[in-house]
């Protein structure tokens, strides 16, 4: 197998758009044991990323080219405004 770089950009196929109108997005799925999940699940806890951004710097480290703009958390956080979580202030 060859050792080149794939950019975003050459790999591009159909897809929805990020939320910033930039590259395209699509599925990438695999199945692993939960051992493997729970793994990366605990990666991603101890270094506080969620388990998107542990597979894709796995895949940065494989020569993937992955723009630092992907690798943040894009799930929707209620803020709760200066409250704990047991509703309290």
């Amino acid at each position: 197998m060859a050792n080149k770089r794939i950019s975003a950009r050459e790999s591009r196929q159909g897809g929805r758009h990020d939320a910033l109108g930039g590259s395209r997005e699509v599925p990438i799925q695999i199945m692993v044991s939960e051992a493997i999940r729970r793994q990366v699940a605990l990666m991603g806890a101890e270094r506080g990323e969620n388990i998107r951004t542990v597979v894709l710097r796995g895949l940065q480290a494989l020569g993937i080219e992955i723009p630092d703009s992907e690798l943040g958390d894009r799930r929707g956080r209620r803020r709760n405004h200066g409250e704990d979580r047991d509703g309290t202030k």
